[in-house]
Order: structure tokens, then sequence, then C-alpha cells
């Protein structure tokens, strides 16, 4: 049972039980109303009502204000732990459980009494469950969290899950612009991840009120406010007042209580005024948006730590082989061109990289006569391909690049090695590294004859010299990717310094 509970005060200890629909807070008395004697009251100074299972205090033109948590607000949505300060006298709003202990939990009901020009804050960790509401408002919101599910799913990139993201949720409520800020993991500041216009043409520069981003970062609590330019808490920043600012929405992205960005939709129409159904429908997304981002973020930490990993292995082995510096940042360079010309997915892309990368890892286990030999040497080059699976299979999380390094000396034809693979048998990733690799040692084996031999005419050589070899789609990526300079610029590339 929620309670008003008086905390200073010749009333101090005083607890008074929200059962009637309103409560009427002032120096008056007024029938199941709540009468404090205080000068800095007025004789009706506000008003608790309930819609559903939601609680609201309201101001009613009191002469000092009416506050909750230090903010002087004309209509809050209450949650359990809020203070509420009329005059000097400070209230808590609490909620009474049999086992006397407090819970935090509001359930959002039927608002639809709410006049247009309310100004309400949501508690982002409150539960969002709600009574049923209108049947278009409910329809709308599964279809908007639905497709935003699917986003999720299948976006690895911040920006372009963010981009996805807002114009999802600005085109369902109808905004006019909206922004997604991500925060930096170490810095802590906030960068614009993505913008969209519902015209289309785009600004210089984000249409956004720093003073209501900072409210929500402090409070942890999605803001909307039905006109900023006559809202109390905005109403005089420089921000509002110089761009016009009026209906805003502005919601954190949060995973694990963690505030890692937000989602900001304005619109300037004061009759488009966004309603609490649209921030409610913007506060779950900024948690769906939020936990996907934050998925995002730890695997790429985790891919960063692979490629430490990577880069201090690819550094040993060129130690042991200066002949060889460079070669397996070549191969992955070009591997990565020739995988954005097969259209494969940014994954499975940097997943070849990987694997050339560490191709020659089995490098560090031979002597240095043994390594010199083993491009011209098949058994001295199996040994190395199979020392280097070994030590993959034994480094949790890179078991999974063992096949393309394996395979990436076998043959279209089923002329290679090691297990005499051919065609669509060898794994996709080995194909691409086979032809790679190859056309490095081309270009090198022709350096250290002394013959500048130009990269077309290596291109055109390989493709030439023994095409029964290497998968014919993959070599014709290989001139695809030359010719569309993706072969030495690739737009998905790992770097390992």
């Amino acid at each position: 049972m929620p309670i008003l509970r008086v905390k200073n005060g010749p009333q101090r200890g005083l607890e008074i039980e929200l059962k009637d629909d309103n409560l009427i807070i002032g120096r008056d008395e007024s029938p199941g109303g709540l009468q404090i004697l205080d000068q800095g009251i007025s004789r009706r100074h506000a008003e608790i009502f309930r819609i559903g299972e939601m609680y609201f205090i309201r101001d009613l033109g009191s002469r000092n204000g009416s506050f909750v948590n230090e903010e002087r607000i004309t209509e809050e949505l209450l949650r359990f732990g809020d203070e509420i300060k009329i005059g000097s006298t400070v209230c808590a709003f609490e909620d009474r459980r049999p086992s006397g202990r407090a819970q935090a939990k509001a359930v959002p009901g039927n608002l639809d009494q709410i006049a247009a020009t309310t100004t309400i804050q949501l508690d982002l960790m409150d539960d969002l469950a709600a009574d049923p509401v209108e049947e278009g408002h409910e329809s709308r919101d599964l279809q908007v969290l639905y497709k935003v599910a699917k986003t999720i799913a299948s976006e690895r990139d911040i920006k372009g899950l963010a981009k996805k993201v807002v114009k999802l949720a600005a085109t369902a409520v109808g905004a006019a612009q909206g922004y997604m800020f991500i925060k930096h993991p170490d810095r802590g500041e906030l960068t614009l991840a993505a913008s969209w216009e519902k015209d289309g043409k785009g600004k210089d520069a984000p249409m956004v009120s720093r003073a209501i981003i900072k409210r929500v970062l402090k409070f942890n609590r999605g803001v909307l406010t039905s006109d900023a330019s006559t809202d109390d808490r905005f109403k005089n920043r420089g921000s509002v007042v110089m761009k016009g600012i009026r209906s805003v929405i502005c919601a954190p992205l949060v995973a694990m209580d963690q505030i890692c960005g937000v989602i900001y939709l304005t619109t300037a129409k004061i009759s488009q005024a966004f309603s609490t159904e649209d921030l409610e429908l913007v506060t779950t997304v900024g948690i769906q948006a939020g936990m996907a981002v934050q998925g995002i973020t730890l695997s790429l930490a985790q891919e960063k730590n692979y490629l430490e990993l990577v880069s201090a292995l690819v550094r040993a082995i060129e130690v042991r082989d200066p002949v060889s510096r460079g070669h397996s940042e070549r191969v992955a360079t070009y591997c990565a061109g020739l995988a954005q010309a097969l259209g494969l997915s940014r994954a499975r892309n940097r997943r070849v990289q990987l694997a050339a990368l560490l191709h020659n890892i089995g490098l560090l286990f031979l002597d240095p006569a043994e390594a010199a030999a083993a491009n011209e040497d098949a058994e001295i080059d199996a040994k190395r391909i199979e020392l280097a699976c070994e030590l993959l299979d034994k480094i949790q999380g890179m078991s999974f690049l063992v096949p393309a390094v394996r395979h990436h000396r076998e043959r279209w034809d089923g002329a290679g090695y090691p297990d005499e693979l051919r065609g669509e048998d060898i794994p996709l990733e080995a194909r691409i590294i086979s032809v790679a690799n190859d056309f490095d040692l081309l270009i090198e084996e022709s350096a250290s004859r002394g013959e500048d031999l130009a990269t077309k005419e290596a291109v055109n050589l390989l493709t030439q010299r023994d095409p029964d070899s290497y998968d014919p789609q993959v070599l014709e990526a290989l001139l695809t990717a030359h010719r569309e300079g993706w072969l030495y610029k690739p737009q998905e590339r790992v770097k390992v310094s």
C-alpha cells in the first residue's frame, strides 16, 4: 500500500495511506486531505492523484512551488523513495508491505486523463509492464519492439544499430528528428552515433538540449516534455530558446544498471506533442538498444584481445624469419579485399583475416633451416600447418580458425595437402587465403630476383598460371578487388599494431 510519510516538523512520523484517488496537501483542512501547518505552504498547495496503479503529484499553483527530489515540478510521476518538499516540510513516498520492507514497483496504467501539456518522468528501472492500453498503441508498440529485436539480432556494428533503431523509434512516435548518443567507455563523454530527419535533409548540428540530456543522465530516467519552452526546468536554457525546441522525449540506453547512451527524439509542432505512451515505448526501446550496445562493445573488446594476441604471435614469427616480415599482414589485407568482393558478412570477413594473420604461426616451432625451406618442401610445409593447428586448437577461442589454416594449401583440383580436399569441400576461408598467400609470394619472388612486378600483372599472372589450383570464383574476386581498389584498402580491415 503506498503511503506518504512526513519526515520533519511537528507532524514528523505521520503516515497517510493513499487509499483514495486523490489527496490534497495544504494548510487548509479538507476531507481526506493532509493538513500541514507550515507558513511556506499554500492553502491548497499540491495534489497527489492516482491513475491505474500509478501515482502523480501536481502543483496547484502554489506560491512557493512543489519539489520532487529537489527539482521543482508542475506535475510528476512518483516512484517509491521519492522525496516531496512543500514549504519546509519533506515527505517520503513509500510502499508499506506486510513484511515492512519497501519494494519499488510502478506499473503504468491508463494515462489518457493526463493533459497534453503535462511534463512527466518515468523511472527507467521501474517495471514497464502496463495495464491494457488502447489497441492502437499496443499494436504499434509490439510491432516496433519486434522490429528492434530483429535489428539487434542481425546488427553487429554500433553505428549501424543506432541508425536503424533511431529511425524505428522516431517513425513510431511521429518525431521530426531523432538522435542516438553513445557514451565512450573510458572517457564517459557522449558522441553522436546516428541521426535521423523526417524530411531527409539533415542539419548541420543536432537539435538537442544539453539540459534535458544531463537530466536523463543524472536521474537515470526518461524525460518527456510537451513544450520545453514553457517547462520550468528547461525554458530558460539557451539551447531551448535558440533552437526552438518544443516536445522532446529523451530516454537512456541502459544495460546492467549502467547508462551507455541516450536516444533523443523531438518535434517542433505542439499539436504533435509526444504522449506518455510514446515515452514508455521509447524507454523500452532504450533498454533493448542499451543491452545491444553493451553486447557489441564487449564483443569488440574481446576481438581487441584476440588481435593483441595475434599481434604478439605474428611479431614472434617475423623475428624468427625476417624474410617473411610483413607477409601475414599483407595476406590478411588481400583476404579482406577478396572477402569484400565476394560479399561476405563482416563477421566472416574478419574471421578469414584472423586466419590469414595466423596461417604461418607454425614457423615458430621449426628450426631456421626448416622454416626457410617451408615454401619449397611440401612435407615441411605440411608440418608447419600441423603445428599451427595444434597450437590454435589449444588456445581458448581460437579453434574456430583451424579449418581455414589447415586447408589453405589444398588445391581446387585435389592436388594439394594435407588432406587432398577438392572443390567446395575446401572451406571458403581456406580458398581465399590460398589465393591471397600465393599472390603475395608471387610478388615477393619477383622482388627477390630484382624484378619489379606490377600488381596488375601479378593478378593476371596468378589467374592464368595455374587456374586449376584455385577456386574460379575467388580468382574472379581477385580481379574485382584489384579493379575496385579493395585489394589494398579494404573496408573491413583488422589491425594488429
